[in-house]
């Protein structure tokens, strides 16, 4: 997808998972591998990571990485690291923990951006995660340093929105038997 990146958003410690989650097999594949497979179809892909194992995987498949030194500092500083090494006119900010997410829903955020607009998934009214920045939002972004996510950027902007299906909603934060 020409002109777009695709940030990959894998730097959170997993707390209530206990241990690294992008990590564990899920249905046969490490969960990170479930967001690698979504951005071969991007041509400049980010991956923000405190981890050396999942910088490796991304260098192998040619993504540019950038290291978190300081997860501490919450998924806005991850979001500002993130967009200060975007180069491109807008970018799609992704959670690296939704192995459920549809390329189709990130072709459609896509579709639907004009360049002036944020562009934020929902879910029953929700506003979730990914969300597509376009250019003139990147200041506002390098500027987070917390752990509220990219929300915060919209203030009382107009934004246009994607919606998710149920089971794209679901992120994993525990270990099941499902697993």
């Amino acid at each position: 997808m020409n002109n777009i990146s695709l940030i990959i958003l894998a730097s959170g410690f997993s707390r209530r998972f206990v241990s690294n989650k992008l990590l564990y097999k899920f249905h046969g594949k490490k969960l990170i591998e479930y967001a690698f497979d979504k951005a071969s179809t991007f041509l400049d892909v980010i991956v923000v990571t405190q981890y050396m194992e999942i910088k490796e995987m991304a260098e192998s498949l040619g993504y540019h990485v950038v290291m978190n030194d300081h997860p501490e500092y919450g998924q806005g500083h991850s979001i500002a690291l993130g967009v200060g090494a975007c180069q491109n006119n807008a970018c799609i900010l992704m959670v690296a923990d939704m192995p459920y997410l549809k390329l189709d829903t990130l072709r459609e955020m896509v579709s639907i951006q004009d360049g002036k607009h944020i562009v934020i998934c929902e879910y029953n009214g929700i506003l979730c995660n990914p969300m597509l920045l376009p250019k003139r939002y990147y200041d506002r972004a390098k500027q987070l340093c917390n752990d509220k996510g990219a929300k915060q950027i919209i203030g009382d902007d107009t934004y246009l929105t994607v919606s998710l299906l149920e089971e794209e909603f679901m992120d994993i934060d525990e270990k099941t038997e499902a697993i």
